[in-house]
C-alpha cells in the first residue's frame, strides 16, 4: 500500500470519530489492532481489548462523553508503515468520560496520533500524544498551581 493510501485509511478512522460512524471499522481496523493508550486504562476491560471491538469501544466511550467531538487536522504524514496525524481536539464535555463526571466545559487541545499499518494497509496500531494537563486544566479536574495536581496527574497516568 502506498503512503497516500495509508493516509486514506486512517482519515477515514478518525472521521469514524469524527461523526460516531462506525460502519467501516471492519474495513479500516485490523483485527490484530491494539491501542496502547487503552492498554494503560485501570479498567482491565479495555485493557484487554483487541481489534476493532477495542476501536469501536473506543468511539462510543468518547463521543458519549463528548457528543460534539471533533478532531481538526492540521497535518497528517505518511512513510513506509507509519501515518502521523496532528489534530486540534475539540468538544463539550456532557456525559462521564471513563471515570470522571460530566463537567459542562469545552475542550480543546492538540494531539498527535501515530499510527502503524498492517501489510494489507488496515490501522494495526495506535499511539498518541497529548496535552492532558491542558485537557486536564479545560475540564476543571485541577486548577494550576493546585496541590493536587501532582496527586490526580499520577493517577492520571499511572505512575507510581
Amino acid at each position: 500500500m502506498s503512503p497516500q493510501e495509508h493516509i486514506k485509511t486512517v482519515r477515514r478512522a478518525i472521521e469514524a470519530f469524527n461523526t460516531g460512524n462506525i460502519t467501516n471499522v471492519y474495513e479500516i481496523i485490523s483485527s490484530d489492532y491494539i491501542n496502547r493508550e487503552s492498554q494503560r486504562a485501570k479498567d482491565s476491560y479495555r485493557s484487554q481489548l483487541r481489534g476493532p471491538e477495542e476501536f469501536i469501544d473506543t468511539i462510543k466511550n468518547l463521543r458519549s462523553a463528548f457528543p460534539d467531538l471533533h478532531y481538526e487536522e492540521q497535518e497528517i504524514i505518511s512513510q513506509d508503515n507509519k501515518v502521523v496525524f496532528i489534530a486540534n481536539v475539540t468538544g463539550t464535555h456532557t456525559d462521564n468520560f471513563f471515570f470522571v463526571p460530566p463537567t459542562g466545559n469545552r475542550i480543546s487541545y492538540e494531539a498527535v496520533h501515530i499510527h502503524t499499518m498492517d501489510s494489507d494497509g488496515k490501522i494495526l496500531e495506535h499511539r498518541a500524544i497529548r496535552d492532558d494537563l491542558k485537557f486536564m486544566l479545560q475540564l476543571g479536574l485541577i486548577k494550576a498551581g493546585s496541590p493536587e495536581y501532582e496527586r490526580f496527574f499520577k493517577e492520571w497516568k499511572e505512575i507510581e
